[in-house]
């Protein structure tokens, strides 16, 4: 996989525009030039590539350097910052099960990073943060956001007042490194050769009082289905198609949709053939999906279905809907 690939749930950029507008940021501004839009993070079925979500995060941390934005979005609740992996590992037997949920699920909660765990026959266990593609303006906010996420869950099966061991991280310490102290509260060592948590292994025994396995079993299931290579659908398709839906009476042209996605028609067309799409292909499914549940579960008559799709000419229509689908409006109407 590249990392131009649409590969995972757009989860953490949803989180960081979420604080950005309760800070009264333009946060549409982030996703300028990369084919997506703040309205289509609350979209399943839509996936980012490591480019996209890259360029936004690296755009937010920009707007917020003051913050310890990693930790604002690791901090909350574990169904928060997993999704469905946080349901899985609420549900797992014990701490070390739900650790196997994040090792074989984590694509599904959105995360940008990977953990490697060293030491499990010791006393401790040094957790290793491992970026897919490095990136030093990033690498505070995924570090943070990966350790904070991880101590959150740890604290709510063990107890608020639990602690790690040790933090180490390979950077310097940022202008916010007393909200380090405060959030860990063990020793936080930067500049270090590694990205790694460090834990007691006794905590990988507790057992986790939520444990279901009915729960469990369709939250993996529920997961498995989100990074499905058939389930996985690129924000710039989905960004297109949500446009056309917004202006099905006038069908917009891939101009003007370009300008309003903020790209080039050329780079708008390019981004497209490397989904494996092309802009008439997309409209005409939009109208085509549009027209043929109109025509289920209306009583419009068909030449204002027509024209709820783009078509003023109700011959044009037929004419369409028939390549569309290979049947005639009247026929999607009648059958079963």
């Amino acid at each position: 996989m590249t990392s131009a690939e649409a590969a995972i749930p757009p989860t953490l950029l949803s989180a960081v525009v979420a604080i950005g507008r309760q800070a009264g940021l333009p946060v549409s501004a982030w996703f300028s030039g990369t084919g997506l839009e703040p309205g289509l993070l609350d979209d399943v079925d839509v996936r980012v590539s490591l480019d996209q979500a890259r360029t936004v995060l690296r755009r937010a941390v920009a707007a917020m350097p003051d913050r310890p934005l990693g930790l604002e979005v690791g901090a909350r609740d574990a169904l928060l910052s997993f999704g469905f992996v946080g349901v899985a590992m609420r549900s797992s037997a014990t701490v070390g099960d739900a650790f196997g949920v994040v090792d074989e699920m984590h694509r599904a909660s959105g995360s940008l990073a990977d953990f490697t765990a060293e030491g499990l026959d010791g006393d401790e266990i040094e957790l290793y943060l491992r970026e897919r593609w490095p990136d030093p303006a990033l690498l505070p906010f995924l570090a943070e956001e990966a350790f904070s996420s991880t101590i959150a869950f740890l604290r709510s099966v063990l107890g608020e007042t639990w602690a790690p061991t040790r933090v180490y991280l390979t950077y310097r310490p940022p202008a916010y490194a007393a909200r380090y102290q405060r959030f860990f509260r063990c020793p936080v060592h930067f500049a270090a050769d590694a990205d790694r948590l460090v834990i007691g292994s006794d905590v990988l025994r507790v057992p986790i009082p939520t444990h279901h396995e009915p729960t469990l079993r369709t939250a993996l299931a529920v997961c498995r289905s989100l990074i499905a290579p058939e389930r996985t659908r690129p924000g710039v398709v989905a960004a297109v198609e949500a446009l056309l839906n917004a202006h099905l009476h006038r069908p917009l042209t891939m101009a003007e949709i370009a300008a309003q996605m903020h790209l080039s028609e050329r780079t708008l067309r390019r981004q497209l053939a490397e989904a494996g799409e092309q802009f008439a292909a997309i409209r005409d499914r939009v109208r085509e999906r549009h027209a043929t549940a109109l025509l289920k579960n209306s009583t419009l008559a068909i030449s204002a279905v027509a024209a709820e799709v783009g078509f003023s000419d109700g011959r044009e229509f037929r004419r369409a809907y028939r390549r569309w689908t290979g049947r005639t409006p009247l026929a999607a109407r009648t059958e079963d």
